[in-house]
């Protein structure tokens, strides 16, 4: 027990602030926001060719599930100073998109045929999450970070 107890001690208290280095943080975000357009691309390929509602249901689940994976990552990772606002924002806008993406779905599974859930999808418009991630990924284009 103490042992284990020494190594946490030591381990936070050796390297600082353990903040990612800029490039570090850029590298990462990076590799996450792949992961995010990867999931939305293949859903917007399910959507399109969809035979089914329930297929279009499945398809925006898992998007939901990837956003919110991907800002319970981006909560976790350790910003330099300046990426602090923009962090929270876009684990915000992340949660806040995989919620209204599950908010639509009862309403989807209600429709009769892929295009009627293809069409409602259409008019759903810019939605609070998306606008948050968008504002996040604004600030980090600014700062350079």
């Amino acid at each position: 027990m103490a042992i284990a107890a020494g190594v946490v001690i030591v381990a936070t208290g050796c390297g600082g602030s353990n903040r990612l280095s800029p490039d570090a943080y850029r590298a990462k975000l990076h590799a996450l926001n792949g992961e995010v357009s990867k999931a939305e691309g293949q859903a917007e390929e399910t959507i399109v060719k969809a035979r089914s509602v329930d297929e279009i249901v499945r398809a925006l689940a898992q998007v939901a599930r990837a956003h919110d994976r991907i800002g319970d990552e981006v909560a976790a990772l350790k910003p330099p100073a300046n990426a602090e606002a923009a962090n929270e924002l876009y684990v915000r806008g992340s949660h806040d998109l995989a919620d209204e993406i599950r908010a639509v779905l009862p309403g989807l599974s209600a429709l009769e045929s892929p295009r009627k859930a293809q069409a409602y999808l259409g008019r759903l418009g810019n939605v609070k999450g998306g606008r948050e991630l968008d504002q996040a990924v604004g600030e980090w284009s600014q700062k350079g970070d």
